[in-house]
């Protein structure tokens, strides 16, 4: 079912072209594509067309998707369809009650999984070749055993003050047909995606792609799992690859060893966080969204991980669990539980704008920092450059300090002040992360000013600096305040300059920075 090519590229391995003469299986229990209304087409027979509608136009040519119409209730399993399997790229099993307790859908499953493991493998890219739609909502513990861990696709949304569920379907009311569109869309991205790959992999199954980036995408508590969708959404269609790509294990020590095996391939991770505290695994009291927030923490210590939070704007109105509330306070206030953070509470399309802004500029620091490795021995590095950090009122009273340090061959970066919010926030991090040395000039700023920057400090390996900085140095300058008198830091240099700027009160900074950059 498939021929084996010699790869110009890669002359140790082979490339496996697969010829499947079938793109798409849709398996489903026949109660399901019963219509409602006399007259209508079922909800299946629905799913199939608009899917395949959809394919068509995102490859740019028809697919061929088929499903069983004839067979029905205890017709006999025809062996017709056990010899297509060979043939076919993809499955789509349709969750249902009925659908769980259908002995032969569940056949139709297994021979499947049979056929796949035969030839190319049930994988390509850890990504599975069988699709779950959970169409009528059914409990975890009762999915078959074979796909009970494969991420699905939930065409149904829980009505929170009924607890009953309801099916999306192009039929229904408005904001229900809606969902029913959306999921259709990422459904038939994540299947056109699989065939393309499908196309050429490697003979193990697993095809690498070079200069794509990986995005670990936090799981939420349920009344984010919309915003959650729309996020991972976007990211796929942008060409980045976005991690868990299966369900997280229900075990504590299961569930952070799995996440320490995702972690190792990604360079951000995403966490949104909501009005619920979400479930929480077996062997521990802390929910998902706690425990991955940890663990993240952990990584980016380390300054191979790079985190984005956000939280629900409004979120600290109808919590009834004390949990939660605990959770949002410690990340709004505690220094750990944001370490290398940017923290946003504002509408979900500023946020993606942010998750975005991020990665182009996690993939302009990989970009540069891959030139430096392959430059020239003996290229020249260019003089120390000091991040001279101060308030807006600042910007006039600080030029003899930055007149100084310029004379003192030094090239100096001030922050930026005008434009979008966002990208000043992302330029600020770019300047620590980049910087040999910081001067923070400490005027008209006030104490939450000075402790915003004092944070910013203890967070730049998540920033993805890589080096320590060479010399930090406050510069206490007017007008007085209590907290200028009493400001001390460990591993800081404390200038007061109070009095008015005077050449040898930063001579001993000058002397480290040129000690240590020589």
């Amino acid at each position: 079912m498939y021929t084996v090519y010699p790869s110009e590229s890669c002359p140790l391995k082979q490339v496996v072209r697969m010829h499947f003469e079938r793109d798409v299986f849709i398996s489903y229990a026949h109660i399901d594509n019963l219509p409602l209304k006399e007259g209508e087409k079922g909800w299946v027979e629905d799913f199939h067309r608009a899917l395949d509608v959809r394919l068509a136009q995102l490859k740019g040519e028809r697919s061929n998707i088929w499903r069983d119409p004839k067979l029905q209730g205890n017709d006999f399993f025809g062996d017709e369809i056990l010899r297509q399997f060979p043939k076919t790229a993809v499955m789509i099993s349709i969750l249902s009650p009925r659908y769980i307790k259908s002995e032969w859908c569940n056949r139709e499953l297994k021979e499947f999984i049979e056929a796949a493991s035969k030839g190319v493998g049930t994988k390509i890219d850890s990504k599975s070749r069988i699709f779950k739609l959970v169409k009528t909502a059914v409990p975890y513990d009762a999915h078959p055993p074979e796909i009970a861990e494969t991420l699905g696709y939930e065409f149904f949304v829980i009505d929170p003050d009924t607890g009953r569920s309801k099916e999306l379907s192009p039929k229904a009311e408005e904001e229900l047909e809606q969902k029913y569109w959306a999921k259709l869309d990422d459904i038939a991205h994540d299947i056109c995606d699989l065939l393309e790959r499908l196309e050429t992999t490697g003979e193990t199954g697993e095809r690498k792609r070079d200069g794509q980036l990986t995005v670990y995408l936090a799981e939420t508590s349920s009344d984010l799992k919309e915003q959650r969708d729309i996020v991972k959404r976007e990211l796929l269609e942008l060409g980045y690859n976005v991690l868990p790509d299966f369900r997280l294990p229900a075990v504590e020590s299961e569930f952070r060893q799995s996440m320490e095996d995702l972690l190792a391939q990604c360079v951000l991770s995403v966490h949104m966080v909501g009005r619920n505290y979400g479930p929480v695994p077996e062997g521990t009291q802390k929910s998902i969204v706690v425990l991955q927030n940890e663990q993240t923490v952990e990584k980016c210590k380390t300054g191979k991980l790079r985190r984005l939070i956000w939280l629900l704007p409004g979120s600290d109105t109808e919590i009834d669990d004390e949990r939660q509330k605990q959770f949002l306070r410690l990340i709004r206030t505690d220094a750990d539980a944001q370490y290398g953070a940017d923290l946003f509470e504002t509408s979900i399309e500023n946020f993606k704008y942010a998750i975005h802004d991020k990665l182009k500029s996690i993939q302009s620091a990989l970009a540069a920092e891959k030139e430096k490795k392959t430059a020239p021995a003996g290229s020249v590095e260019g003089p120390p450059l000091v991040y001279l950090i101060c308030a807006r009122g600042d910007l006039d009273a600080v030029s003899p300090v930055e007149d100084f340090l310029y004379e003192s061959e030094f090239d100096v970066l001030l922050p930026a002040f005008e434009g979008d919010e966002n990208r000043l926030i992302e330029d600020h991090r770019e300047n620590l992360k980049s910087c040999d040395a910081v001067l923070i000039y400490y005027g008209e700023g006030n104490e939450l000013w000075m402790r915003s920057i004092a944070r910013d400090l203890t967070k730049i390996a998540g920033y993805g600096r890589t080096r320590p900085l060479h010399a930090k140095v406050v510069y206490l300058a007017a007008p007085a305040s209590r907290s200028k008198e009493r400001f001390r830091s460990h591993g800081t240099l404390i200038v007061n300059g109070m009095q008015g700027f005077s050449p040898p009160l930063l001579e001993p900074f000058v002397e480290i920075v040129k000690a240590v950059t020589k």
